[in-house]
C-alpha cells in the first residue's frame, strides 16, 4: 500500500527542544511529592531522571510516559498516582508559554513534501493551546492537514488510540509513517503499524536508542531523501 500520510513528533522534531517543557517536568515532579507527602525527593529525582536543571539521557523524565511517571511515583507512596498526575500535568501545560524555532530547513522540506504528494500531520504530547501558538508562531497553519494533541482527555503515545482522528477518516497504518526524536514515537509508530518509522537525531534524538526505528536520520531535511 502506498504511504500517504506523514506523522511528525513536534518538540526536538520539527522545532528545537522546548526548556519550557523541562521547567513544566520538574515543577511537576515537585508537585507530585507535595501533594502525595513523599518525603524522598531527591530519591525520586534520581529515579525518574532529574539532574539538576535537566533530565538524565534515556530517563524516564527525557522521553518516558505520565504512566511510566506514575509507576516511579507509586514507588514512594501506597496510592494510585496516575489520574492526579495526568491532571496536574495537564494544568501545567496549560499555563506554559511556549517556545518555537524550526530546526534550519524544516519549512523547506515540509512544503517539498507537500508537493510529493504527501499529508502532513503533526502528533504531539503538547495541548491544543501549545500547538495553535506553533502555528501561529510559524506560519505552517496550512501545511498540516491533520493535528493530534493530548488535552487531557486524549491518549498519550505510544497508545496508537490517540491516532483516533486517523483512524475515522480511513486511514491504515500501512499509509503512515511516523517521525520523531524519542524511542517512544517510534513505539507510538510500532504500535499504530505504521509502514515506517524514522527517527531524527535531533532534539532527544541523540541519546535516543531507535531500536524500533527503520531508519534513523540526522534530521528531518533527510526524510524526503529516504523516501
Amino acid at each position: 500500500m502506498t504511504i500517504k500520510w506523514l506523522l511528525f513528533d513536534k518538540d526536538g522534531t520539527l522545532i528545537q527542544f522546548d526548556q519550557s517543557w523541562v521547567r513544566l517536568g520538574i515543577q511537576l515532579v515537585d508537585d507530585v511529592c507535595a501533594h502525595f507527602e513523599i518525603d524522598q525527593r531527591d530519591a525520586v529525582y534520581d529515579e525518574i531522571g532529574i539532574e539538576g536543571d535537566a533530565f538524565r539521557p534515556n530517563s524516564v523524565m527525557a522521553s518516558g510516559s505520565l504512566e511510566e511517571m506514575a509507576a516511579i511515583f507509586e514507588h514512594y507512596t501506597d496510592v494510585e498516582t496516575y489520574e492526579w498526575v495526568c491532571m496536574r500535568s495537564q494544568q501545567l501545560i496549560n499555563t506554559r508559554v511556549p517556545e518555537s524555532k524550526l530546526y534550519p530547513g524544516v519549512r523547506k522540506t515540509l512544503a517539498k513534501l507537500q508537493a510529493h504528494g504527501y499529508l502532513l500531520a503533526i502528533v504531539t504530547g503538547d495541548n491544543a493551546h501549545g500547538v495553535s501558538h506553533f502555528l501561529k508562531q510559524t506560519g505552517l497553519q496550512d501545511m498540516f492537514a491533520c493535528v493530534i494533541s493530548t488535552n487531557g482527555d486524549n491518549y498519550e503515545k505510544p497508545d496508537k488510540r490517540l491516532l483516533e482522528p486517523l483512524w475515522s477518516r480511513g486511514v491504515t497504518g500501512k499509509e503512515m509513517v511516523m517521525i520523531g526524536d524519542t524511542d517512544l514515537d517510534m513505539q507510538t509508530g510500532r504500535e499504530a503499524k505504521c509502514a515506517k518509522t524514522i527517527g531524527v537525531r535531533t532534539g532527544l534524538g541523540y541519546e535516543a536508542s531507535f531500536e524500533e526505528a527503520d531508519v534513523v536520520v540526522e534530521d528531518v531535511t533527510y526524510v524526503l531523501e529516504y523516501l
